[in-house]
C-alpha cells in the first residue's frame, strides 16, 4: 500500500509548488498526517492506515476557467500504467477517476469542484481495496472533502 502511495505522489506533481498560511500544519500533524512537500505554491500531505492511503495536494493555482476539470484530467492522463482507468463520475463536490491497480486495490481521485479559499485547488487520492459504488462513493467523497478542508485556514 505504501508503494502505491508514493508512487502516486508522482501524479500530484502536476503542479510545482512554502506550506500556504492557510494550511493549518499543527492539526495536519495532531492527526498523524505526514507533510510530504511544503512549498510556496503547493501543499502535499498524506497518511497511511491498513485499510486506506491518503495523499492530498493542495494547490495555488492563478487560473480559474475550470481548473478543478482541468486537474481530474491531468490525473486520470498522468496516472501510472499498473493504475487502470476505471471509470469518472461527479457529484456536486468533486469531480471523481476510479483506477484499479495491479494488485487489486482501488484508487480513487477526488478534485473539489469548488474552492473554499480563492484559488485554492484540492485533489486527493484515496487508496483503499473497497470498490466503492456511487452513494458510498459520494459519502466517501463527503467525508474526505470535509476532513481536508478543517484543515484549510
Amino acid at each position: 500500500m505504501k508503494k502505491v502511495l508514493l508512487g502516486l505522489l508522482l501524479i500530484l506533481g502536476v503542479v510545482s509548488f512554502a506550506a500556504p498560511k492557510y494550511v493549518d500544519k499543527v492539526k495536519l500533524q495532531k492527526n498523524s498526517y505526514q507533510i510530504i512537500q511544503d512549498e510556496a505554491d503547493v501543499f502535499l500531505f498524506g497518511k497511511s492506515t491498513e485499510d486506506v492511503g491518503l495523499t492530498v495536494g493542495i494547490y495555488n493555482i492563478q487560473e480559474s476557467n475550470d481548473m478543478a476539470k482541468k486537474i481530474s484530467e491531468e490525473v486520470k492522463t498522468g496516472a501510472p500504467a499498473e493504475q487502470k482507468f476505471v471509470s469518472s463520475r461527479e457529484n456536486n463536490r468533486a469531480y471523481v477517476n476510479k483506477f484499479k491497480a495491479n494488485d487489486g486495490s482501488y484508487t480513487y481521485s477526488i478534485v473539489a469542484k469548488k474552492t473554499k479559499i480563492k484559488n485554492c485547488y484540492i485533489s486527493i487520492l484515496y487508496i483503499t481495496a473497497k470498490d466503492f459504488k456511487d452513494v458510498e462513493l459520494d459519502k466517501v467523497v463527503d467525508k474526505t472533502l470535509n476532513e481536508v478542508e478543517s484543515y484549510l485556514k
